[in-house]
């Protein structure tokens, strides 16, 4: 015992190990929690187990492991990834076709104040083998620390969803902004992307993937800095071991972000860019995670609240807790959109979980409308729980 509390201090050198025992023992110890995800459920027309089972006991529960609801939203979301990294690809070589087409577009590099600072290094690849390490060490660090099945397929479908957005955003930037190559004077596009047939671009962009081919315009913004900040984000929202673990992806991934500018493989504009949409669009994605929880949990809405009636409670004599909220609130009409938040819902896996938890019936419906309609009753205010439930469904 005495050895393994050693081994584990001087592995993990903190109470990281420790907070993550306390977070499986509290796994463990509410399981119930679970207590649904065995069960087979229909959604749209397929009928599966809803969850992966939390421990493997069994041969059977190594195939449950991909015979589940959970995972085949895997699958699709990794269809999706796909799919948006043939459309990126394709505006990319749109925009070396236009490029090249047109003589009026500068074929110099543009002046860039880091690029003046920074010395330059001439190998590309080096960009390559640190975003390869920053994923691979991604991939295997929350394979082994990621708590369960279920765990896994939330952060991998966060991160599909969102790079596939990525790509199709980052595809339409740099097909309407036409900068030059920063490191090529006179670029020229492969001439694959010029005159060559369908199969041959698709193989093509299987090299531009791959990292072995680089075109012209491909540059605003950094599809390198998106996966590693990407990566980052990761680490830095679900990972349980913080030091030295985290540390040592942030040192990695920043090394690669900065060896981007140094080999001048983007210019400096599509690095900051890249970072700022990269972690937008995860903050967005996540408070929409946030926001759906406490929607179908607590009866939380843009308008209405159960958090209003507790705040009514809390402060005797308050009969205008909404009034309250508004003032400090004061969005008349809220930027949110409810269709958004359902689509992330179905991509995050969530109302899978709410199923797993009761919170939803078999058939996918919220369960806590009939409890909403008797607190209309009780509390003599049908036509504001009217509009609760509205904004429930």
């Amino acid at each position: 015992m005495k050895l393994k509390q050693f081994s584990d201090s001087l592995f993990f050198s903190s109470k990281s190990l420790n907070q993550a025992r306390v977070n499986e023992a509290t796994t463990s110890s509410i399981q119930p929690i679970h207590q649904r995800g065995h069960e087979k459920q229909r959604i749209g027309f397929i009928r599966l187990r809803l969850t992966p089972p939390v421990r493997i006991q069994s041969a059977r529960d190594v195939l449950d492991i991909f015979a589940n609801h959970d995972f085949l939203r895997v699958l699709m979301l990794a269809c999706w990834l796909v799919f948006c990294g043939f459309v990126e690809t394709f505006m990319a070589q749109l925009s070396d076709m236009r490029y090249h087409s047109d003589a009026t577009i500068s074929k110099h590099p543009l002046r860039d104040l880091l690029h003046d600072v920074f010395p330059r290094i001439a190998s590309v690849q080096i960009v390559n083998y640190l975003l390869t390490t920053t994923i691979v060490y991604t991939l295997a660090g929350f394979a082994v620390q990621s708590p369960d099945w279920p765990s896994r397929f939330i952060i991998l479908r966060r991160w599909g969803f969102i790079m596939g957005f990525i790509y199709v955003f980052r595809g339409i930037t740099l097909l309407i902004t036409t900068l030059p190559s920063p490191m090529l004077d006179q670029c020229q596009p492969p001439e694959i992307e010029l005159t060559g047939s369908l199969n041959e671009r698709f193989g093509f962009i299987l090299s531009v993937i791959g990292g072995t081919a680089l075109t012209c315009t491909d540059n605003i913004f950094s599809g390198h800095t998106s996966m590693m900040m990407s990566c980052i984000m990761i680490w830095r929202v679900h990972s349980r071991l913080r030091r030295p673990f985290s540390w040592l992806l942030y040192a990695i991934a920043s090394a690669g972000i900065l060896t981007i500018l140094f080999t001048r493989l983007h210019y400096s504009i599509d690095v900051v860019l890249a970072i700022y949409i990269t972690y937008t669009a995860w903050d967005v994605y996540l408070r929409y995670v946030q926001e759906a929880s406490m929607h179908y949990l607590f009866g939380f809405t843009k308008k209405q609240s159960a958090f209003l009636d507790l705040f009514a409670l809390k402060h005797a004599g308050v009969n205008d807790a909404q009034d309250f909220h508004d003032y400090l609130n004061w969005q008349p009409h809220p930027v949110g959109k409810r269709w958004l938040m359902k689509l992330v819902m179905y991509v995050d896996g969530l109302d899978i979980r709410f199923r797993a938890i009761g919170v939803f019936d078999e058939r996918g419906l919220y369960k806590n409308q009939a409890a909403l309609r008797r607190h209309a009753g009780d509390s003599n205010n049908e036509k504001t729980v009217k509009v609760q439930l509205d904004n429930m469904v």
